[in-house]
């Protein structure tokens, strides 16, 4: 089975990874996912904020005079780089940059940067500047080319049905499940989230399930209903498997963000073959095997 992971921090993989080199960490990176039976990982590279409160964007990167931050990727260069049939990444472009037009038409010319992520942190006060609109002129360069966008709204994906109705050609997709820790009532918020599967050009990403949705050990099987609810509204062609496991490892290992889907029996072979790899190869046209 083609099995593709569609979000991992990579960067962060290792206890010492600030100070241990970008090849070092992929080698790492690629005996652990040989070993698990990974295919590909979509990397979302990411060394934290320097200001949780007045960051824009993330690190690492650089600041514009503006305040925007401007985007660089160096551990996903050398990973595509160096494997290019196992890594590809997940570009950022800060809605204020004042090149975000060429940006945008730049971003598939880049060897493995298939799409954008947006995180719009309420602090920092994105989440208000995506409510005045923001984010729109992002927005419409990516559906003009046709780059697809995760986004990052915990426990508010309502809050992406303007965008989705304005900007009917522009592929979404809803982070983690949609769900936020902070709002309580998991089952209530997916109700929600399957709800927002009305619009066809948004997907879901399947992440974080297991820390959100489980009160048992692994193979966490009060998580399967909630899948199964999902697939139902969202059909399996619109959900992607990924593990995010540098931040997920807390509570459960990446092989168990990984089997507890592909070991189900809840789940027929041609749903597993789409959650867990075909969605995001046919959704983000990553060399769909």
């Amino acid at each position: 089975m083609d099995i593709v992971d569609a979000q991992v921090h990579l960067n962060r993989l290792g206890a010492d990874w600030e100070h241990t080199d970008n090849a070092a960490r992929v080698d790492q990176a690629l005996a652990t996912m040989d070993a698990l039976g990974l295919s590909a990982v979509l990397i979302d590279e990411w060394a934290g904020f320097a200001d949780p409160v007045t960051k824009r964007g993330h690190l690492p990167g650089h600041f514009l005079q503006n305040g925007a931050m401007r985007g660089e990727h160096p551990f996903s260069e050398t990973a595509v780089a160096r494997y290019p049939d196992r890594f590809a990444y997940v570009a950022r472009i800060d809605p204020l940059d004042s090149e975000l037009e060429s940006l945008m038409a730049g971003i598939r010319s880049h060897p493995g940067a298939l799409c954008l992520r947006i995180v719009p942190v309420p602090e920092a006060g994105e989440l208000e500047l995506y409510e005045r609109g923001g984010f729109d002129p992002l927005f419409a360069a990516a559906e003009r080319c046709e780059v697809p966008i995760f986004c990052w709204f915990p426990g508010r994906s309502q809050m992406l049905a303007p965008a989705l109705e304005q900007f009917p050609r522009l592929q979404l997709i809803l982070d983690h499940c949609g769900l936020s820790r902070d709002e309580g009532n998991f089952a209530h918020q997916l109700d929600q989230v399957c709800e927002m599967a009305r619009f066809p050009n948004l997907a879901l990403k399947w992440c974080h399930a297991p820390s959100q949705l489980s009160k048992q050990p692994y193979p966490f099987a009060d998580v399967l209903p909630f899948l199964r609810r999902a697939i139902d509204a969202y059909g399996m062609e619109r959900i992607l498997w990924a593990s995010d496991h540098t931040q997920s490892r807390t509570h459960h290992s990446w092989a168990e963000a990984l089997f507890y889907i592909r070991d189900s029996d809840q789940l027929s072979a041609t749903e597993k073959e789409w959650i867990l790899g075909r969605s995001v190869r046919t959704i983000l046209r990553w060399g769909v095997q």
